[in-house]
């Protein structure tokens, strides 16, 4: 599959402009050193990007387009908020969370299902209920849901992820249309990235800590993956592989945490292009807006310093810009 040449840099509006490098992980290169980037891959740059939403989120996450509301769905993990910005009058609305809230997707029958830390949710809108599904997750101790998404049959997978500890023990966790569970067993600390190409035919997850994103054949009909293989061994691009989506060209999207920006993956693992962006800790990204050509991307404050918050004014911000290409809508719920 073939992935639209993307345009070379142009120049960023002053308050847009990339955070300080001294502000970069050490672990991770700055993304200035372009030499560590493919010749071929210019620096994405196609348009400035903007905060859309005055609240800076703690841990913002989890973007999610509603093409039939015409709103962006997204989470702060560690504040415990559900968020909505309609685009066409630019109101955004919060609800609490019962407690901490990872990913969400839309159903098909309407309103929200929710991935809380300790299990799966129905939300309503309108009356702000939450309602737990009533099988218990197998989560271990010490783990909780993080990131998730559809497959093209309607199921809900959602990723584990360690809070405590340093074992190699999250599962990816199924949620059927009919409300029962599944569990696969994957053996990471952090699960991220949950995505799938174009035609379904391939499943894509991250585990941060690792650096590393992985692929695997996936058959949508039955929900079986087949053995994982390395997609990306985070070597050329700096920061962590947290949150991302799919274009519609079967590129994958890497939110880049840590390292302040977005990275572009060709179907076959190899890198794109490295959008920087105004702040270090990246999270998601999603496609949406008007024929899906808007690139919405959340971040975090968590772990900053008060000097470095003061440093990135749109850290933990709701941002977006347009990057060129587009993307597609996300997989409903089908339960």
């Amino acid at each position: 599959m073939h992935c639209t040449q993307l345009p070379a840099r142009c120049p960023r509006q002053a308050g847009c402009d990339p955070w300080p490098v001294s502000c970069v992980d050490a672990a991770a290169p700055p993304f200035r050193q372009q030499e560590r980037l493919p010749a071929m891959s210019q620096l994405l740059a196609s348009a400035p990007c903007r905060p859309l939403v005055e609240a800076r989120n703690i841990l913002g996450e989890g973007p999610v387009w509603d093409d039939a509301e015409g709103c962006l769905w997204w989470v702060d993990i560690v504040g415990a908020e559900l968020h909505r910005l309609r685009l066409a009058d630019e109101a955004h609305d919060s609800w609490p969370m019962p407690e901490r809230v990872a990913a969400l997707a839309l159903r098909e029958e309407g309103g929200l299902v929710l991935a809380l830390a300790s299990g799966f949710a129905r939300f309503n809108a309108a009356t702000g209920a939450v309602v737990p599904y009533p099988e218990r997750l197998p989560l271990r101790r010490g783990q909780r849901l993080n990131d998730g998404g559809c497959d093209h049959s309607g199921r809900f997978w959602c990723g584990a992820m360690r809070e405590e500890g340093e074992e190699a023990d999250a599962a990816l966790h199924v949620l059927q249309p009919v409300g029962s569970l599944l569990e696969h067993p994957v053996g990471l600390r952090i699960i991220n990235c949950v995505n799938w190409s174009p035609d379904g035919g391939a499943m894509y997850f991250s585990d941060t800590p690792a650096g590393i994103i992985y692929a695997c054949d996936f058959d949508a009909a039955t929900g079986r993956m087949g053995e994982r293989r390395v997609f990306h061994d985070g070597k050329d691009v700096p920061g962590q592989p947290d949150g991302g989506t799919v274009d519609a060209e079967g590129c994958l999207w890497s939110a880049r945490f840590g390292g302040g920006g977005v990275a572009r993956f060709r179907p076959d693992g190899s890198l794109d292009g490295f959008l920087p962006l105004p702040a270090q800790k990246i999270t998601c990204c999603a496609f949406g807006g008007p024929e899906l050509r808007t690139l919405f991307i959340t971040s975090a404050t968590e772990g900053l310093s008060g000097e470095e918050k003061q440093a990135q004014p749109l850290a933990g911000r709701l941002m977006a810009l347009e990057p060129g290409v587009a993307g597609r809508l996300p997989r409903r719920f089908a339960g």
